[in-house]
């Protein structure tokens, strides 16, 4: 028949509901074949590390103790040659016997299996804050070690940083010893001025204490001139590493490549200096402040125009990798160090101005006195710097003290472990997806079998479509003893030849579902 007489659900139901030993000898070879397989699959035992990452690199702020960034570490540790020498050492991957081995597929597999998360913080300064590496391997032993391997990368950063520590203590050392000879020697001057001016006069002239004091501002001001020149020329060097870093992996920001608004963040700077130094002497009224006042609304707008220019950039400079986000703080950073240098610059300029417009007294003591003065005063520069000296010592010294944990950039919080429990893979849910194929071929088996037989007269409802007259009487099949023991004997020889059949076939299902690879995939997802 070429039309197929329409049937509801439960004539199809049934058609299954016959067919079901076909689909269980089906769903029941396939199973075996997936169970197989599955039991091949090995387990997956993860290991991970989690890193804290400080907010300075060193502990006194010195930028002589330069660290590499977080990204250059990372890149380091995930390197070609780094993890060609990690798979080489525990002969990860083992290659399939017969074939040339191929170390870069080894270096990707293990390059996919390293995973590294990033924690930011979410107040200022931006960085990053802390940072995981977990690896997943068949052996718990092996993904330790591999894990160790990874992250020894940092412990070789904070070794290089407390060595460059105690080569800075070693010249702080050397300063100091050299200030306390010089202290030893001005000594018994300075007590002899001490004695003589408590004997004479206990209040010094105002324009004695003038200069004294204006003397010391300008020796702390020129060593803060010297300390920030030195940050800054550090704070430069990062800043160049660190575009040479991110310049084949993401592009700079419209706004931060704008020359125009690097100028006129000089210029704001330059102005706010200004207004700070008239603050001093001038009220809001004085014209120079108005026009200074103006000057900073017109920058201010200019500055406002371009950002709302590269408003379009907002969504990718929020959406910047780690890196990126880093070089803009490394680049804040170094505009409020030259700020600081100005301001410091400034300030030295006017002290300076100051000590020279302050009049020369004439002393009323005699030369030996004036000499003992002196002798005090440089005492006391130089206990200032004794001090300071001092303060940078035992910053260094706790990166080189005892163990040298404190200050350390990179803190190690959770070691690698060896887990005795598996993470995967999830042999239950394969095992569920395994018996939904079986199920799913048996039913297309039975499918296939029945097919064909639905446009075939079986009963008296297809001869009522097919014909149309209705069926007054049938006549049932009658057979003879002989031949129903001989339709049961056939019957069952059928059966189980099909079953035989499909228990031959179970070999060839575990080697289809082995080539096409998927459980295997399954399991490490």
């Amino acid at each position: 028949m070429e039309i197929m007489r329409p049937r509801g659900p439960f004539e199809y139901l049934g058609i299954l509901w016959r067919k079901k030993l076909v689909i269980l000898l089906v769903a029941a070879s396939v199973s075996i074949a997936t169970l197989q397989i599955i039991r091949r699959i090995p387990d997956v035992y993860e290991s991970h590390a989690l890193i804290v990452i400080s907010n300075r690199g060193n502990g006194n702020n010195d930028p002589s103790l330069s660290s590499p960034s977080l990204a250059a570490l990372t890149q380091r540790m995930t390197s070609q040659g780094n993890l060609a020498e990690i798979v080489r050492r525990y002969d990860l991957y083992h290659q399939t016997p017969g074939v040339v081995p191929d170390p870069g597929a080894a270096v990707e597999r293990i390059r996919k299996a390293i995973k590294i998360d990033i924690k930011m913080r979410n107040y200022y300064p931006e960085g990053p804050e802390s940072l995981t590496i977990s690896y997943r391997y068949t052996e718990p032993v092996i993904a330790k070690r591999v894990v160790a391997d990874l992250i020894s990368i940092f412990d070789q950063t904070n070794a290089a940083i407390r060595r460059q520590a105690a080569t800075e203590l070693e010249r702080f050392h050397s300063q100091v010893e050299e200030v306390e000879t010089q202290l030893h020697g001005l000594a018994p001057q300075r007590d002899q001025a001490l004695l003589r001016s408590g004997s004479a006069d206990n209040a010094p002239s105002a324009v004695r204490a003038q200069r004294l004091a204006a003397a010391d501002s300008i020796g702390s001001l020129g060593d803060k001139e010297f300390m920030l020149i030195r940050q800054i020329d550090e704070q430069k060097r990062q800043i160049a590493e660190q575009e040479k870093l991110i310049s084949t992996t993401a592009p700079a920001s419209k706004i931060a490549s704008n020359s125009a608004y690097g100028v006129l963040l000089a210029r704001r700077a330059e102005v706010e200096g200004q207004i700070k130094d008239l603050a001093r002497s001038a009220t809001e009224k004085n014209p120079k402040m108005i026009q200074a006042r103006a000057q900073l609304a017109a920058i201010n707008q200019e500055i406002g125009r371009l950002e709302a220019a590269s408003g379009a950039n907002s969504a990718a400079l929020n959406s910047a990798s780690p890196e990126a986000r880093e070089l803009r703080a490394m680049r804040r950073e170094l505009q409020r160090l030259e700020t600081e240098l100005e301001v410091a610059r400034r300030d030295l300029s006017r002290k300076t101005k100051t000590l020279k417009d302050l009049p020369n007294e004439p002393p009323p003591e005699t030369a030996s006195t004036a000499r003992l003065n002196d002798a005090k005063a440089e005492y006391d520069r130089l206990m200032g710097r004794y001090n300071w000296l001092m303060d940078k010592q035992d910053a260094l010294q706790k990166l080189t003290g005892g163990d040298g944990r404190n200050g350390e950039m990179y803190q190690l919080i959770d070691a690698p472990l060896a887990q005795s429990a598996p993470v995967g893979p999830s042999r239950r849910l394969l095992k569920l997806i395994g018996l939904g194929i079986a199920l799913a071929l048996g039913l297309l088996v039975a499918s296939a079998r029945e097919i064909p037989r639905l446009f075939l007269i079986h009963n008296d409802r297809d001869v009522e479509y097919y014909l149309g007259t209705p069926v007054l009487a049938a006549i049932p099949e009658t057979l003879t003893a002989p031949q129903r023991a001989r339709r049961r004997v056939l019957w069952g020889l059928r059966w189980l030849g099909f079953a035989g059949l499909l228990g031959a076939m179970v070999p060839a299902f575990v080697i289809v579902l082995d080539r096409t690879q998927i459980f295997q995939i399954l399991a490490n997802r």
